[in-house]
């Protein structure tokens, strides 16, 4: 049964380190996730010992969680995942948190394949620009003009999470532009983007009644601000 996230509570907290320790896979697993959820560093060493855990997707999720804390303990394992078609995204997404040297090279690999989802290669390139390698950044910034739709759409989230240079006008023309399909898009790109500039255009966006779900994302996007000035 997956855990639910800890909360930061005294109790929880304890009763999700505790499941570190059970002698179930998917429960250990599970209890990771929600650590690294909940952000609890104190529990990193715990989760560490989870890489070797005989369930290698079970260290698998370890090493995410573990990315998730800004841990590198588990590059390792994270680049083992981009062999397995069901985990290679997924294990991108943790090295792009880490930025570790290490996986360079076998991220360059996975890049250069010939048959990849269009997704996973963007992917991919996120990995390599926050690596410092400039054949990321060009592939990140040609799809953001794709005609392929998901192509686009995930380009543009990219440009707001990695404050690509630009993406603040980038991503506030395609919100104000009606006729651009990838307003939802460039709304969630503005959000992790966390750019006080944009706020003006989201609260344009959240009042404006002809797109519920973007008003509503745009919304979303203006609190997380509004709770992030507040913890400052």
């Amino acid at each position: 049964m997956k855990l639910p996230p800890p909360h930061d509570t005294a109790d929880s907290l304890a009763r999700a380190r505790a499941a570190l320790g059970s002698s179930d896979s998917v429960e250990r697993a599970d209890a990771a996730e929600a650590l690294a959820e909940a952000r609890d560093a104190l529990s990193a060493p715990a989760i560490r010992a989870l890489l070797s855990d005989p369930d290698p997707i079970s260290a698998f999720r370890a090493a995410v969680a573990l990315s998730v804390l800004g841990d590198d303990a588990g590059v390792e394992v994270l680049v083992w995942a981009l062999d397995k078609r069901d985990l290679c995204f997924e294990a991108l997404r943790g090295l792009t948190r880490l930025a570790a040297p290490a996986a360079l090279e076998p991220v360059q690999r996975f890049f250069a394949r010939r048959w990849l989802h269009p997704l996973e290669r963007l992917q991919a390139a996120a990995a390599l620009h926050v690596m410092g390698d400039a054949s990321g950044t060009a592939h990140l910034e040609r799809c953001q003009t794709s005609t392929r739709a998901e192509e686009r759409g995930f380009a543009l989230e990219l440009a707001g999470a990695l404050r690509l240079p630009g993406a603040l006008e980038l991503l506030r023309g395609v919100l104000e532009d009606e006729r651009d399909i990838h307003r939802l898009d460039a709304a969630r790109g503005l959000s992790l983007l966390g750019d006080a500039r944009a706020i003006p255009v989201l609260e344009r966006t959240a009042r404006d009644p002809s797109d519920p779900e973007l008003a509503a994302l745009a919304q979303q996007a203006l609190q997380e601000f509004l709770a992030e000035k507040a913890a400052d």
